[in-house]
């Protein structure tokens, strides 16, 4: 009896020392026993970061992201709260910037608070330090086209100049050289013209009016000239030639990546030691994977029914927004909490026509929205929400296309406006019916309902 008490006591020994330790290093990873203190920064993209997502003060791992504040309007920027490390509050000064970068190319976001200068004082614990929102590729390939347009209009727009100006000067040239000529032959009409007081005294009126527009000519070409010597001094012709070069330049590295992937494919494509070429590999994993991804469906809907994992799947919003049918809404007890905040938008307000006849969000059903959003925003990124769509109309077709014409409305503008991921938004038609725990009768609109995970 003795010997098996001992073992007994050995064995919760043991499981309460390795029970110590997990917990040691699960806490030591997320830096759960390290002193933190907190920081703000502010930003109009945040550009995917979330709570939770890591912080590195000048390049070191340092702690995390607490909240995100919604802003209240567009012109607004994101409030980012954030922890970092106590013992690298020396490297953060009041000249520190924040930036939102990426580990490689596709690798997970991280906010990144760059170490200041030595002149500069610490920063005090609570302060917001400057943001650097995030560069974006097609932004800056929009303004590199924009450069290249303006310049090629600029360059046209001058060689129409200089030719107009070349023409002109050309056939006066030609004009006064025949008129010359002729007068001193004394032959022809010209002949004949200088014989004639009165015709003579019309001719010098005309070489005064040519003259004049000789001088007109000289003026064109002074302003020609002038054209040419602002372009040159913006050094138009040197940028495009530039420009030429590296799309050159670009054009071989891309000719040169070609190369590359078709001796990559070539050598991916080509047969395997057993002589099964790769396109019959590919269909032979990709049965596999369907195989896989089968056998892993049907556990996983076994699993849903299971004694100890029905409550697991049930309290994430029965087992999939995106599978909910109507009777299911209303029949599961997640959905009709009283815990769930509720917004009701009534369509005659929040909805309004435009001009093709379709149905749109009306400025107030935003504002709406917007004012729901902004008294939720504590809890907004973390939970889920489904939108209810809903009509009174007569027919039914007419009232299943219209309610989930509203809930899908709603839905855009919410992942649009406060950047919400689509996954955490289901959408569904209720016709005229509202859930039992609504204590409505009837309605036409939508109803933005924030769903009370875990509570």
């Amino acid at each position: 009896m003795k010997k098996e008490g001992l073992i007994a006591g050995v064995f919760v020994v043991a499981a309460l020392l390795l029970f110590s330790i997990g917990l040691f290093l699960i806490g030591d990873s997320h830096q759960a026993f390290t002193h933190h203190i907190t920081f703000y920064t502010e930003m109009f993209n945040v550009n995917g970061l979330a709570p939770g997502v890591k912080v590195r003060v000048a390049g070191y791992v340092s702690g995390q992201i607490e909240n995100i504040g919604i802003p209240h309007r567009p012109s607004d920027k994101f409030r980012i709260k954030f922890q970092v490390d106590a013992k690298l509050r020396k490297l953060i000064r009041d000249d520190s910037v924040v930036t939102v970068e990426t580990d490689g190319v596709v690798g997970d976001k991280f906010l990144l608070v760059h170490d200041g200068t030595d002149q500069s004082q610490e920063a005090s614990i609570g302060a917001t330090l400057s943001g650097k929102e995030p560069i974006e590729i097609s932004a800056v390939i929009a303004k590199v086209s924009t450069v290249i347009d303006q310049a090629s209009g600029v360059i046209v727009d001058v060689r129409g100049k200089l030719n107009v100006a070349l023409d002109t000067a050309t056939r006066t040239i030609n004009n006064a050289d025949g008129l010359i000529t002729l007068a001193r032959s004394g032959n022809g009409p010209v002949g004949v013209l200088l014989n004639d007081k009165q015709t003579a005294a019309q001719l010098k009126q005309t070489v005064a009016n040519a003259e004049q527009a000789s001088a007109h000519l000289n003026q064109v070409s002074i302003q020609a000239g002038q054209i040419v010597t602002d372009a040159q001094s913006r050094q138009f012709p040197a940028k495009v030639d530039a420009t030429i070069a590296g799309a050159q330049h670009a054009v071989r590295q891309l000719d040169q990546a070609s190369q590359q992937v078709n001796t990559t494919l070539n050598g991916a494509l080509g047969p395997d030691r057993s002589g099964e070429d790769a396109a019959e590999n590919i269909r032979e994993s990709l049965s596999n994977v369907n195989l896989m991804t089968g056998n892993m469906a049907d556990d996983t809907e076994a699993l849903k029914h299971e004694f100890f994992f029905r409550g697991f799947f049930k309290k994430r919003g029965f087992y999939s927004l995106q599978e909910l049918t109507p009777t299911q809404y209303r029949a599961n007890s997640y959905f009709q909490r009283a815990s769930n905040h509720r917004l009701w938008l009534d369509g005659a307000e929040a909805f309004t026509t435009n001009s093709k006849g379709s149905e749109i969000l009306s400025t107030t059903g935003e504002r709406q929205i917007d004012r729901f959003i902004g008294s939720e925003k504590n809890v907004i990124m973390d939970e889920p929400m489904v939108i209810e769509g809903y009509s009174e109309q007569s027919v039914a077709a007419d009232q299943i296309t219209i309610s989930t014409s509203r809930s899908l409305l709603a839905a855009q503008y919410l992942e649009k406006h406060f950047r919400l991921k689509s996954q955490d938004i289901g959408v569904i038609s209720l016709m005229a019916t509202p859930p039992p725990s609504s204590a409505r009768a009837s309605w036409d609109g939508a109803c933005i309902v924030l769903l009370a995970r875990g509570k």
